[in-house]
């Protein structure tokens, strides 16, 4: 790995030191399998906040950047990314773990240009050398712009595995590491660990979480793929809506979401034409490099997941199949109409009659997108009626339940004046499943048929009683559909109880005395058993929020001591300290 130390803070040992550090892979993907793409090591950056406690490299945790196309989203971003609210206010579950002695290491994927002489220059590097007041290409004769938040995943996955390689060789002692994959970072986080194990690489990692990632696919609805694309390339240079020109061409044709969604616009349309679709391409149809994705990733391992890692999910879309809701909060359904509108003014004397609907019931064939365009009220431009057909074996995926991406993500910054303003204020929804429930949990799937609108039926965690067969371990699904990657509450705590081990600090404790719960989970009282009697000691209980909820000093702890407790159902941090600073520290969890 080639380091560049952007800047590095040192203070006193009992501080913090924080450092942002760019580096350049050292290996290079195969990406033979996705036509005329040059294989070439990325360039990626990283943060590293240390505990609050000891300011030692001990435990790291890596958060991985997901889906960010033009680097939006930078490493206090993605620290912010953690942040929920609670019964306690605002909280960052990063703060929390930092709290209890792990360290957080943020892994960024920023833009960068590839030179001609294939070295790599971060774009916060680059300077504007033909003075034309924009940054791109053109400074650099030669080069190519790479937008790392949307790059081939695998390019990414290569940087992780160098970080993974890195934190190893510099941590303090032998603590395993914890990944944790929102997003995209899910997809990218698996492939790194599939390709260690892969080359028999050890990559001393004993968690792996995945965060809504779109194990089985990513969706945006097709009608509004279309409407962008047409709008912003199909009406001609006076009519263009330049606005959306960006949307398509960074975001919806980036390697990573021709990767990710599992129906891809430029699939449907006519050959050689960049913005009409086929008329005879109606069933749901991936971009050609999904398929080379999906073999790439699954022929890492066996399972097409990592083997030596306990793996577990989060997702944001809904365990039990609650529809999402629209903007009146009805409950949306396949083929919802998003937008039926007639736009007067749009250019001279010309007027536009735009619809957008999700995607229709299983076997069926309706209209997704239309687009009117009419001269002097009876002469049209363009009259654009396109259909899309759900299969056989499931309702269209629009309307499934999943994390949900806000619209805001496409409209921000668009304006709120002219077209783009009345077609905002014209929708039907702010919100479309981006992140579907069965794909965020990986359900295993017959000829990949997948149906969008499956009862998961997962049994019980832990103990093999799965109905569906899930790659997971344990996880964590809400009745109601969240935001993608939205922290609350009830996913930290699911977060924190598989972050923390059960016994967080003893060694020295054991040299005194041996000591453990007899019941874990509790109810209404705590016992615990100690081997010797241990005079004066303060014993605490914090929830995860940090919040001490039990607090005794001048406590005589007998071979078997009780205390009666009156706490919420969750987890807590049980700690117990002797006047000469010997400190025991496990995890409860409550019924």
């Amino acid at each position: 790995m080639v380091k560049k130390y952007v800047f590095l803070l040192l203070l006193s040992p009992f501080f913090l030191q924080a450092q942002t550090i760019e580096f350049e892979s050292t290996i290079a993907p195969d990406l033979s399998g996705y036509t005329g793409i040059t294989s070439f090591a990325g360039l990626g950056e990283y943060e590293i906040f240390l505990d609050s406690d000891t300011g030692v490299l001990d435990k790291p945790i890596i958060l991985v950047d997901g889906f960010d196309p033009g680097d939006g989203r930078t490493v206090p971003g993605l620290y912010s990314l953690l942040d929920f609210t609670g019964s306690e206010g605002n909280q960052n579950l990063a703060d929390l773990v930092r709290a209890q002695g792990f360290d957080v290491v943020i892994l960024n994927f920023p833009s960068y240009f590839r030179l001609a002489d294939n070295s790599l220059l971060n774009i916060d590097d680059a300077t504007d050398n033909n003075a034309d007041l924009v940054i791109d290409e053109l400074d650099y004769p030669g080069s190519t712009l790479v937008d790392g938040g949307a790059d081939f995943i695998e390019r990414n996955a290569m940087l992780l595995v160098d970080l993974i390689n890195t934190l190893n060789a510099d941590k303090v002692g032998d603590e395993e590491l914890v990944i944790i994959g929102p997003s995209m970072g899910g997809l990218i986080s698996r492939y790194a660990l599939n390709y260690m194990e892969n080359n028999s690489q050890n990559h001393e990692t004993r968690l792996w979480i995945s965060f809504d990632s779109p194990h089985l696919g990513a969706n945006i609805p097709l009608g509004f793929q279309h409407q962008f694309n047409f709008l912003g390339f199909g009406l001609g240079a006076d009519l263009n809506v330049v606005e959306l020109q960006g949307i398509v061409n960074g975001l919806l044709k980036s390697p990573a979401a021709r990767q990710l969604l599992v129906d891809h616009f430029e699939s449907h349309l006519i050959d050689g034409d960049p913005v009409n679709f086929d008329p005879t391409k109606l069933l749901p149809e991936a971009h050609p490099y999904r398929t080379t994705f999906e073999s790439n990733i699954n022929s890492l391992t066996a399972t097409g997941f990592p083997e030596n890692t306990r793996n577990v999910a989060i997702i944001n879309g809904s365990g039990i199949g609650t529809p999402f809701q629209s903007i009146t909060n009805t409950a949306v359904t396949p083929g919802f109409t998003v937008l039926n509108d007639t736009f007067v003014g749009v250019g001279p004397s010309t007027d536009a009659t735009i619809q957008i609907n999700l995607t229709p019931s299983a076997n069926t064939t309706a209209l997704i997108s239309k687009i009117n365009v009419v001269f002097l009220g009876f002469i049209d431009i363009f009259d654009i009626d396109v259909d899309a057909e759900a299969p056989s074996f499931s309702d269209g995926v629009d309307a499934s339940s999943g994390g949900l991406f806000d619209l805001g993500g496409f409209t921000e910054g668009l304006g709120t004046t002219g077209l783009i303003g009345d077609f905002i204020g014209a929708l039907q929804l702010d919100k479309f499943s981006f992140i579907p429930s069965v794909s965020g949990m990986a359900l295993e799937v017959t000829n990949n048929e997948v149906n969008w609108f499956h009862t998961i039926d997962l049994g019980i965690p832990d103990n093999g009683d799965t109905i569906n067969s899930t790659p997971f371990v344990n996880w964590y699904m809400p009745d109601d559909n969240e935001n993608h990657v939205q922290l609350t509450e009830q996913n930290v705590a699911f977060a924190l109880s598989e972050i923390i081990p059960e016994t967080l600090s003893n060694s020295n404790f054991e040299a005194i005395t041996s000591i453990k719960v007899e019941k874990n989970p509790v109810k209404e009282e705590l016992t615990i058993l100690s081997s010797n009697v241990i005079e004066n000691v303060r014993i605490s209980i914090v929830d995860v929020t940090g919040k001490t909820v039990l607090k005794t000093t001048n406590q005589s702890l007998s071979r078997r001591t009780t205390l009666p407790l009156q706490l919420e159902s969750g987890m807590y941090i049980l700690s117990i300290q002797t006047h000469d600073l010997y400190q025991y520290k496990t995890k409860i969890i409550v019924q």
